[in-house]
C-alpha cells in the first residue's frame, strides 16, 4: 500500500501545477478564479441593496445554479421560481439572507422576467463566466466519464466546489446554503441558521443522508486514504463509516454487477478483475444531500481542508466518476467535522418533484402536516 500511495502522490504532483494553473484556483492566485470573482461580485453589488455588502456578514448566502435547460419533461424556471419563494415564506421569516442565481448569461434577462415580483433588493441573478465553467484538466477525456451524467451536471459539482464558496465569501457571507432549482423548504425553518451557526458552532448541516451507488463514489475512499497518511489527519468519524473500523477499511466494495450498472466498459472490469479488489467491507458511501446543504465558510477555507478539495479536483475523478461535491463534502465531513458540529435540518423538506405539487405540500405543511421528500 506504501508503493501504492508513492504512486499516486507522484502522478498526483507531476499534474498538479498544470492542472491547478488551468483552473486558477489558490489564494495567492492572480488568475482567471480573482478575475472571475472581482467581475461577479461588481454585478452583485450593483444589483443587490444599492452595492453595500458590509452586513453580509450576518446574512446567509443561498445559492442556485441553474444551466441544464436541456431537460423537456420539466419547467426548471418554474421549479426555481417555487424553490425561491418558500424560501421566502420559510426561510427567510427567521434567517436574513441574499439569494443568488446563476446561469448562463443569455439566459439572465429570461430568468429575472420569470421570476418577476420575486426579483427582491436580496435576489441577484448572475452570468456563469467561463472562466468558472471548464472541464477539468484530468477529465478532458470524455471516454473516462462514467454513469450517464451530462457535462453541464459534472461541471455543477466542480463549480461548488471551486467556485461558489469563494464567491459567497467575497460578498462578505461566512455561511452558504445550496439548493437545486427543485429543492423545496416546505415549512418554516423556526429559527436564525447564522445565529445557531454562531451560537453552537456548527460547521455542516443537510436535511437528508444515505449511501450513494458505488460508481459514484468509486476511489475516493482509495484518495481519502492517501490524503489521511501523507498529511498525517486522524479523521474525526470517517472510520464508524469503514468496515474494518479503521484505516484498513478504508476502501471501495468491489461489485462487478453495481459497476456495470455505472456503465464501467467490459474491458474495464475485467481489468479490475485480475486486481483481485475486495468485495465486502469497505466504506460503506455515506453522503449528505448536496440539494440542500450548508456549511461554514471559514471551515471549507481553511487550508487543510482545501488541500483535499483540491486533491480531488486535479485527479480529474471528482468530474469522471461523478463525485462531484456530494462525494467530497462527505470526506469532508467525516474527516473534518466533529460529531456534534454537523447539524441535521429538520424542516419539512421535499426534491425532484414539480413545482405545483410543491406548492401543495407547503400548504399541507402549514396546517401541520409533516412530509420529507429526499433523492
Amino acid at each position: 500500500m506504501l508503493s501504492l500511495n508513492i504512486v499516486l502522490g507522484l502522478l498526483i504532483l507531476s499534474y498538479y501545477c498544470e492542472a491547478h494553473s488551468t483552473l486558477r484556483v489558490g489564494g495567492s492566485d492572480n488568475g482567471l478564479l480573482r478575475r472571475w470573482l472581482h467581475k461577479t461580485r461588481k454585478l452583485a453589488q450593483d444589483g443587490n441593496e444599492r452595492g453595500d455588502i458590509s452586513s453580509n456578514s450576518g446574512k446567509l448566502a443561498v445559492v442556485w445554479l441553474l444551466t441544464d435547460f436541456d431537460r423537456k419533461d420539466r419547467d426548471r424556471i418554474s421549479m426555481l421560481r417555487t424553490s425561491l419563494e418558500l424560501c421566502f415564506r420559510n426561510l427567510f421569516s427567521t434567517t436574513p439572507a441574499n439569494f443568488y442565481v446563476f446561469t448562463f448569461e443569455e439566459q439572465i434577462s429570461f430568468i429575472k422576467q420569470r421570476l418577476g415580483d420575486l426579483m427582491r433588493l436580496n435576489v441577484t441573478v448572475l452570468p456563469v463566466h467561463n472562466s468558472s465553467w471548464m472541464v477539468p484538466q484530468m477529465a478532458a477525456d470524455r471516454e473516462r466519464w462514467h454513469s450517464f451524467q451530462n457535462a453541464n451536471y459534472r461541471l455543477m459539482g466542480d463549480w461548488r466546489l471551486a467556485f461558489m464558496p469563494h464567491f459567497a465569501k467575497k460578498m462578505g457571507h461566512r455561511y452558504v446554503l445550496q439548493l437545486d432549482d427543485d429543492s423545496f423548504i416546505l415549512s418554516p425553518v423556526g429559527t436564525n441558521l447564522v445565529e445557531l451557526f454562531d451560537k453552537r458552532g456548527y460547521l455542516l448541516a443537510a436535511r437528508h443522508a444515505q449511501r450513494d451507488p458505488p460508481i459514484v463514489t468509486w476511489g475516493l475512499p482509495e484518495l481519502a486514504r492517501f490524503y489521511l497518511v501523507t498529511n498525517k489527519v486522524m479523521p474525526e468519524t470517517l472510520f464508524e463509516f469503514c468496515e474494518p473500523q479503521n484505516i484498513e477499511g478504508l476502501y471501495s466494495e468491489y461489485k462487478r454487477t453495481k459497476l456495470e450498472e455505472g456503465m464501467v466498459p467490459t474491458a474495464q472490469l475485467d481489468r479490475l478483475n485480475r486486481l483481485g479488489l475486495r468485495s465486502r467491507g469497505g466504506w460503506n458511501r455515506t453522503i449528505l444531500f448536496g440539494n440542500c446543504l450548508m456549511y461554514s465558510l471559514d471551515w471549507f477555507l481553511q487550508p487543510e481542508v482545501q488541500h483535499f478539495v483540491q486533491l480531488c479536483r486535479t485527479t480529474g475523478a471528482s468530474f469522471t466518476y461523478r463525485w462531484n461535491e456530494q462525494g467530497v463534502l462527505a470526506m469532508l465531513w467525516q474527516i473534518f467535522v466533529p460529531r456534534d458540529k454537523l447539524y441535521m435540518f429538520s424542516f419539512d423538506y421535499a426534491h425532484r418533484i414539480n413545482a405545483t405539487f410543491a406548492l401543495q405540500l407547503a400548504e399541507r405543511a402549514s396546517g401541520g402536516v409533516g412530509h420529507s421528500s429526499g433523492d
